[in-house]
């Protein structure tokens, strides 16, 4: 899963090569860490590097999407490695965890409970593979109800709670050729699906690299059926949230509600789709009628990850812990941090923008927060993919979602056995 802000064209500094200004007057023996990283997390590293005189920071900036492989590159050629990484993918946290791409440093007993119960509920659970924490989370990305307040007035519509309330609300609107959303973009079918508990490569608790996956599940079909729904009477189309004609409906006042990650509002909805200040609201992940409490999936969210075999395993320690929760850092930082204290300073600027039509937006996400899905974890394989190139691509040919979950069902089988997993 790549990062929903556009990158820079890459840009490479060579480790050894370069380190922050401030660094240069340190004494000899200062430690130094090489750092890979991508262009919003400099100001990070850059804060980290000013405010701690033991240690200098040399900074490779790499684009997120070439951090794999770069990386397992120089792991087999035995060249400089990075001290610590910032990871835009929560799939490369079990993919550097491997027998053969075996980097991550291991924070299990290294991080303190006390700093890990301050992390948002199921903050942390991308970086926790086989019982391990191998990494800690930046920021969250979880599913949040985005609306037009405005055109929800002037429809007469009241915004959903209910995913029931969701559906009819796009039997109503479709027809009028109002839209709610992409039925094609894996990341919200994936949302929808898993909105019920459906299990999706669902890692079983106890049992070391052992996923469930059960596209038969009633909670499956539900979710499949509601997508089929929505995508005959037209409320979800068979574009995704990018595409031109996507863009033009939303900008020509005609998406009145989407569900979309807590970035949304901020970086796609304001920017691309250029709601006018006073317009946009926020309320809570939606529930199924009978479910407990909402489920909520994510899109996003990047992690903070050290090199085992470090030289200097306290300050990588230090730097890592510190770029996901020091709060004068992540007061300035560019989305939602996972920790808590961390996200409250954070959010004084999000109460006082007056361009959103409640002020209470920041609560609704962090209220959303305790909904996020344990199942939204790091895996050798991806999920998104698997969806793309089974429901994704069976809607866009006219196809039915709920036919189309026993071929999601193989091709999630089957990249969980190519990659040793077991399944249930």
């Amino acid at each position: 899963m790549s990062s929903p802000f556009p990158e820079p064209r890459r840009t490479l500094i060579t480790a050894g090569m370069i380190a922050f200004a401030g660094s240069v007057a340190l004494a000899q023996d200062a430690v130094t860490l090489n750092v890979w990283s991508d262009t919003p997390r400099l100001p990070t590293f850059q804060a980290y590097d000013d405010s701690h005189d033991g240690v200098t920071l040399n900074v490779t900036t790499v684009s997120p999407g070439d951090l794999l492989a770069k990386l397992q590159l120089a792991m087999q050629a035995g060249s400089e490695m990075p001290d610590v990484i910032f990871m835009s993918d929560i799939a490369f946290t079990a993919q550097l965890s491997t027998r053969t791409s075996n980097y991550l440093m291991d924070l299990t007993d290294l991080v303190p409970a006390a700093t890990l119960a301050e992390f948002y509920p199921n903050a942390n659970t991308p970086c926790i593979i086989n019982g391990r924490l191998l990494c800690l989370r930046n920021d969250l990305a979880h599913m949040i109800v985005w609306y037009d307040a405005p055109k929800m007035e002037e429809l007469g519509q009241a915004v959903p709670t209910t995913w029931e309330e969701f559906a009819a609300l796009g039997a109503v609107l479709g027809p009028q050729g109002f839209i709610l959303g992409s039925a094609v973009e894996p990341f919200p079918l994936l949302s929808y699906l898993i909105s019920g508990g459906c299990p999706i490569a669902i890692p079983v608790e106890g049992a070391e690299d052992t996923l469930r996956i059960d596209l038969t599940d009633p909670t499956c079909i539900k979710a499949a059926q509601m997508v089929d729904e929505m995508v005959a009477n037209g409320s979800l189309t068979k574009t995704g949230p990018f595409d031109p004609d996507f863009v033009a409906q939303a900008t020509g006042g005609m998406l009145p509600l989407v569900i979309g990650p807590t970035w949304f509002g901020e970086y796609v909805i304001k920017p691309t789709y250029a709601f006018a200040p006073g317009i946009l609201g926020a309320a809570l992940p939606l529930v199924w009628e009978g479910q407990e409490q909402p489920l909520t999936w994510s899109w996003g969210g990047g992690t903070f990850g050290g090199w085992k075999d470090t030289a200097h395993p306290e300050e990588t320690l230090d730097l890592l812990i510190w770029a996901a929760t020091d709060v004068g850092n992540q007061t300035t930082a560019v989305t939602l941090p996972a920790h808590a204290p961390s996200a409250e300073a954070w959010g004084a600027r999000l109460k006082a923008d007056e361009y959103y039509a409640n002020a209470d937006v920041f609560d609704i996400e962090v209220a959303a927060a305790a909904f996020s899905s344990p199942a939204y974890v790091s895996l050798r394989f991806s999920v998104p993919d698997a969806v793309s190139k089974t429901l994704s691509a069976a809607i866009s040919g006219g196809g039915s979602a709920v036919d189309a979950l026993p071929a999601l069902q193989e091709e999630l089988i089957n990249q969980a056995q190519l990659n040793r997993y077991t399944v249930q």
